[in-house]
């Protein structure tokens, strides 16, 4: 069992150099594998007109930046391109619309915990809050309110229909994201922690 503090796990040891390799790429490939599935199947599953009432696909937003640094950060902002109109729940010119909410929801968490030195294996108490608000809350807010605004602007929904679309968005990406991302975080950081995949910065 690593014996790591919070801080050590993001700090380079004595000489230990990082750089950025094909690992890291198929980190990339195969979190927007896991994404446009995870991502379409939610969509399809329970959907509200242009809105997930429980869309996974965020859970992985979020945890692809706190193992994989920008390689998940752009992971995320990939796999909704495709699952969007695998699953029909917006055309390309919203999903593109979309992409600096996604960007932004894929690397708010792992910015967090490289600044404030968290435990993706969620540890303590403090390790889950700075999950819960930087992964959960602060992500799908914004992009429940970029995501909302698009919809607006293409002539989807009208303004009056935005508050009740981003509670809907909220609600339907932050339950999973608490759900199945803190599962994730808790059982598989370990493992990634230890492998040559895992960045301590943001590309390697």
């Amino acid at each position: 069992m690593s014996t790591q503090t919070a801080k050590e796990i993001w700090t380079l040891e004595e000489g230990e150099v990082r750089k950025p390799g094909i690992v890291h790429v198929v980190m990339l490939a195969l979190f927007t594998g896991i994404g446009i599935v995870v991502g379409t199947f939610g969509s399809l599953a329970v959907p509200i007109g242009f809105v997930s009432a429980f869309w996974p696909g965020q859970a992985v937003q979020s945890i692809g930046s706190v193992w994989f640094g920008w390689w998940g950060g752009i992971a995320a902002g990939l796999f909704p391109l495709i699952s969007n109109s695998l699953s029909g729940s917006a055309p390309l010119p919203v999903s593109i619309a979309y992409l600096p909410a996604n960007l932004l929801q894929g690397m708010i968490a792992g910015w967090a915990f490289r600044k404030f030195f968290a435990d993706p294996s969620l540890k303590s108490g403090r390790d889950w809050w700075i999950w819960i608000i930087f992964g959960a809350l602060l992500p799908n807010a914004i992009g429940a309110a970029w995501g909302t605004t698009m919809l607006v602007a293409f002539g989807l929904i009208t303004q009056a229909a935005q508050p009740t679309a981003f509670l809907g968005w909220f609600i339907g990406n932050t339950i999973p994201t608490i759900i199945l991302g803190s599962i994730i975080l808790k059982f598989v950081s370990p493992l990634v922690v230890r492998s040559k995949a895992f960045c301590k910065g943001y590309w390697a």
